[in-house]
């Protein structure tokens, strides 16, 4: 994988050009949609977020996913005890695969994905429930479609610090 930073958006349409996508039905409603992720070093698309890099897999499984993405005019700041309480009560969700916070710039929350397999979701009900970030924004539910989201368990902690503006739990 390349260097440059990773990026993801839920989009109403299907973009041209991108690392890994994949079909998205919410189940709170709406129409069909996607959620597309580049690798570049600017911004690829005006909704679009920094995401971890273990989180894509173009190759990758569906997923059950919970999506926050509080409004852009709202969005806390990373050091808010709001967004470390959410990151630190993560340990408390069982089955998680992939895992992320999302950036729109340094300093900003700007919201999170949180996945496990469909099964899961579809046989525990109260799972989507525990999200923790759904206290930070709006949440949508969605079944996301193979070729876009890891299906490694998530490694959390120790730490809940993020590095020169990255998401978190990235690496870099």
């Amino acid at each position: 994988m390349s260097t440059a930073p990773l990026w993801m958006a839920h989009l109403p349409h299907r973009p041209d050009v991108t690392l890994a996508t994949a079909t998205v039905h919410c189940l709170d409603g709406g129409s069909e949609s996607w959620l597309a992720a580049w690798g570049a070093q600017t911004r690829p698309h005006p909704d679009a977020c920094r995401v971890d890099a273990a989180v894509i897999d173009p190759h990758g499984p569906a997923a059950a996913v919970s999506w926050v993405w509080p409004d852009s005019t709202a969005r806390p700041l990373f050091d808010d005890p709001s967004v470390v309480h959410a990151i630190r009560r993560l340990t408390w969700v069982p089955h998680l695969r992939a895992v992320t916070t999302l950036t729109a710039d340094p300093v900003h929350f700007a919201g999170s994905l949180l996945s496990t397999d469909p099964t899961t979701a579809a046989g525990w009900p109260g799972w989507w429930s525990m999200d923790p970030f759904t206290r930070l924004g709006p949440r949508r539910r969605m079944l996301v479609g193979p070729g876009l989201l890891s299906d490694r368990v998530a490694v959390l902690g120790p730490g809940t610090q993020r590095r020169a503006g990255a998401p978190w739990p990235s690496p870099w």
